[in-house]
């Protein structure tokens, strides 16, 4: 079982419980509606968290799937479809956070509100990586390159180079070789390249926020542009 997908679901479900409770009172169809499709998306999440979990390719294409399809039509409701996107750490979890402000870090799991926007905050799974550097202030963009290169081509297999530069608290991490059955993904808000490489910058760093500033197709692949907020 998943538990972060398991949280974020059941959190989804009740704010669309209450959601659709409110717009019946006030006599609002056009809220009722948007209830009744968080409410699909939240339980179809749910049913998600509970199937067992493994590392094959199929589990990531799967999750991949579930992710894309169920989380894209939250944000299209929410009308974040065009909204900023950073990791923000709360004590020791990771949530990945869809808003129209820069990156609000005082958030919980699930829907909610922030400086009078909504926003989405999904819970990540910390990967198993190592960390080699005994400090933050250690942390170069040789580690994190070594760390994605370990996760993304070793253990999954999902591109066939890494590439990261520094300027800064910025990052462009150059990724190329996209596995042929994740390219599609990377056109939608949500894709599993961004939220390993935002996770695994956050989790090197220990920043209390990294943000992604751009996504770039190229034809060799994919950049990505990042911003580390301690």
């Amino acid at each position: 079982m998943n538990t972060s997908l398991l949280i974020l679901g059941l959190n989804i479900v009740v704010v669309s419980a209450l959601l659709s409770l409110y717009g019946l009172i006030i006599g609002d169809s056009g809220l009722v509606g948007i209830a009744a499709s968080l409410g699909l998306a939240g339980g179809v999440i749910v049913a998600y968290s509970r199937a067992p979990q493994d590392p094959s390719t199929t589990s990531l294409l799967n999750y991949s799937k579930a992710l894309v399809n169920t989380v894209t039509s939250v944000l299209e409701d929410l009308d974040l479809l065009e909204s900023n996107i950073c990791i923000a750490r709360k004590d020791t979890e990771l949530l990945m956070v869809y808003s129209k402000t820069p990156c609000p870090v005082e958030v919980d799991p699930g829907l909610g509100f922030s400086s009078g926007s909504p926003y989405l905050a999904i819970p990540i799974e910390t990967p198993s990586i190592e960390i080699t550097e005994t400090s933050s202030t250690s942390i170069t963009e040789e580690s994190i390159e070594r760390v994605l290169r370990s996760l993304l081509i070793d253990d999954l297999t999902i591109c066939r180079g890494v590439k990261v530069a520094s300027e800064g608290e910025s990052y462009r991490v150059f990724i190329t070789g996209l596995a042929e059955y994740l390219k599609d993904f990377t056109k939608y808000p949500i894709d599993p390249y961004t939220i390993l490489v935002l996770t695994v910058v956050s989790y090197t760093t220990s920043a209390r926020c990294v943000r992604l500033v751009q996504r770039i197709h190229m034809p060799e692949g994919l950049m990505l542009i990042l911003r580390v907020e301690k």
